[in-house]
């Protein structure tokens, strides 16, 4: 399983949210520049999703059991598949 950024083996990470409908692609490359080469996946998706209404810090209450959360997936383009990311949701 992926973990970090030098561990992604595609030229490009997609970030993907369904039910809000937004979409960003990045260039792998780009990411390790502002990131590091070793960040942490899952902080590198906080910080490309943190404008979306439903994102939460970790620990926080949700209103109600019913509140919503992000739930932005991740993806590799480009590269070895069995490599990818498994989705942080």
């Amino acid at each position: 399983m992926t973990e970090r950024l030098c561990d992604v083996a595609g030229r490009r990470l997609i970030v993907e949210c369904v039910p809000c409908r937004r979409r960003g692609v990045y260039a792998v490359e780009r990411l390790r520049q502002r990131f590091g080469e070793h960040a942490d996946l899952y902080e590198v998706w906080l910080q490309l999703t943190q404008s979306c209404r439903h994102q939460h810090a970790i620990g926080a209450r949700r209103p109600n059991q019913y509140g919503r959360a992000c739930r932005a997936q991740l993806d590799v383009e480009g590269g070895d598949r069995s490599g990818s990311p498994r989705s942080r949701t």
